[in-house]
Order: structure tokens, then sequence, then C-alpha cells
């Protein structure tokens, strides 16, 4: 990269950073959601519909006309400000693959975190996942539920004959590691029959994954507790899955062991993770494996080094780690599914 390559390419990234920065404003006081209608507001008028304080809001409002976020317009003397119909769902919409709220709330979470990072660099001891805060549940949460929502039934329909044993009646399902609940409550509205444990080692994601299962209808269903899944060895499930969760495991093959020793008979794994590419080659072919890096080196990798013994994997898990990591778990054979993602790779894994 040539000298005024870098120069522009890190001043397009700092105006990136000051919008992801302002989008998390936006998010957390409700200022787009006040916004949501499309009428065009003062100022005063934000700040009094949600409460905060008009200087600082005039000038989030001018910024994000500035650049474009919202729409700014002049009349009778004074300004008025917009958000435009299609950044609507961009930036509120739940279920919006395209949605960019949960990256906002998680990337800030991550780079709070940078001056701890510069010790852990030179101590090798990395960041307790529970310090990156609340922010970094729910970004997460708001990036993976529309992914689920959307693509859980062809996930589940990708494995042969899966489908019709979680119709059969009386099939059970383990989601392990399944954080605030959105992909075990979309396994159970995927079929209606399934009774689905999700368990995770984060006592605040269990919390308000019963939640989520309650407001869903499905809290007959979908049940969570903290736990750990080598306490479910001969529990007899028809499916155990692990979805964006083995990059971050300090013992990743103790993990899928226990998933293993977790099934029935008949039962399967079913893994999803990033779209690594097959090895590394230098600079990146894809925005995807740059983007997984920048997470791995402010996130999943720390997080995951704060065992004594960690395997240390990072976000850029590669297809031969995985099989590796299922194979030492005892695992027969590990496919990659011919499942399209718009965010991940499916393994399945066979005892």
């Amino acid at each position: 990269m040539k000298r005024q390559d870098l120069v522009e390419r890190m001043r397009a990234a700092t105006l990136g950073t000051f919008d992801v920065a302002t989008i998390y404003l936006g998010v957390k006081l409700g200022l787009y959601a006040a916004l949501a209608d499309g009428a065009p507001v003062s100022p005063a008028e934000l700040a009094e519909r949600t409460g905060t304080d008009e200087r600082l809001v005039r000038e989030w409002l001018e910024q994000q006309g500035a650049t474009e976020l919202l729409e700014a317009s002049y009349a009778d003397g004074k300004w008025r400000f917009a958000l435009p119909a299609e950044h609507v769902d961009v930036l509120l919409d739940p279920d919006a693959v395209d949605g960019i709220a949960g990256t906002a709330l998680s990337l800030v979470a991550d780079l709070a975190q940078v001056p701890r990072l510069v010790e852990s660099f030179r101590t090798g001891v990395g960041i307790p996942y529970a310090d990156y805060g609340p922010d970094e549940a729910e970004g997460q949460a708001r990036g993976t539920r529309p992914v689920y929502r959307s693509e859980m039934p062809r996930w589940l329909g990708g494995v042969p004959g899966l489908r019709e044993r979680l119709d059969a009646g009386g099939a059970r399902v383990l989601d392990i590691g399944c954080g605030v609940g959105w992909s075990s409550v979309c396994i159970a509205q995927s079929h209606p029959d399934v009774v689905v444990d999700g368990i995770d080692l984060d006592r605040r994601s269990i919390e308000a994954a019963r939640a989520v299962a309650e407001s869903q209808g499905v809290s007959d269903r979908v049940r969570f507790e903290v736990r750990d899944a080598a306490t479910l060895a001969g529990a007899g499930y028809d499916l155990a899955t692990m979805f964006e969760m083995l990059h971050d495991l300090a013992r990743p093959v103790d993990v899928l062991r226990a998933a293993r020793e977790a099934l029935g008979p008949e039962g399967v794994v079913l893994v999803a993770d990033e779209p690594s590419a097959e090895a590394y080659a230098g600079a990146a072919s894809s925005e995807d494996d740059r983007r997984h890096y920048g997470y791995s080196v402010l996130h999943c990798l720390p997080a995951s080094m704060t065992e004594p013994g960690s395997a240390a994997t990072g976000t850029v898990i590669r297809p031969d780690v995985v099989r590796r990591y299922a194979l030492d778990a005892g695992f027969a054979s590990v496919d990659v599914l011919p499942v399209e993602s718009a965010a991940f790779r499916l393994y399945l894994l066979r005892p």
C-alpha cells in the first residue's frame, strides 16, 4: 500500500469511527426511534421527546445532517432534521439482515477495552467476556437475530433426515452457548413440537434469553439455564447446536466432546461459525476476513485467553481447525453443509 493510499484509508476510517460512535448514541438514547415517523424536528423538539440535553442533541443532529445519516432542511429561520425512510430499517428494524445497530453496540464495547488490551498483549492474559459489558451481548444478539430468524429453517433442513426427526414428536435440542436465546427460540419456531434447552455460562445472557422466550410465546418449550455442557453426558439429545461460539472457547475440544456425549444414539451436532478462507494468504480477498480479524484482535481472541492453556483460536477459524477440533473430540466425520448463509459456514458433526 502506498503512503497516500494509507493516509486516505485512515481518513476514511476516522470518519467511519465517528459514524459508529454517533450511531451508538442514536440507538442507546432512542434518538433514531423518536425520528422514525420521518417528520422533520428541531433540536429542541427531539430533546424534549427523548429527555436529553438540547445543546448536545443539536450537535448530534448537525453531525448526522452533515454526514447525511439524517436529512437537514432549513425553513422559517430554523434547521430541522428527519430520518430518511430508507434508513429506518437499517437503524431500527431488529430483523433487518443488513441492520447496523448491533454492529455499533458491539464495536463500541470492543473499543472501550482497547486500553486494557495493551496490557493483555504484554502479559498474554485476556479480558473476560463479562468485562465487555451488556452492549457486547446485546450487539451480538442484534447482529445474529435476523440471520437466525431468516435462515434457521434452511439450516436445519440442510441436515439429511433431521427435519423428519424434529417433526416426529418428542425431539430434544441442546443449544450450547445460546447467548440471549434467539437461536433457541428460532429452532423452536421452526419446529413446533421440539423442546429446546439453551445453556450458557453468562448469567446476564440467560436472564435476557428467558425474557426473549416469554415474549415470543415459546417459554413452554424453550428453557434456559446457566450450565456447563459437560454436565449433560447421556442426556440423549437429537441435536446439539453450537452457533458462532466455537472460536470463542478456551477449550473447544472439551466442549465439542461434551456436546457429543450429550447426544442420543442417532444425534448430531450442528456448528455455525465464521466463513473464513481456507488459509491465510496475506492481503485479504474479502471484507469478511478483514472484519473478522478486527473482531478477533479486539474481542474474540482476548476473551478466550482468560483461562490457562486456552486454545486461543480467534474469530478467523479455518475449516481445517474445525475438523481437527471435532476429530480430537471423538467425532467420526465432519462435513461442510451446502447451505447458503449471509454470515456463517455450517458444519455437520457425526459421532
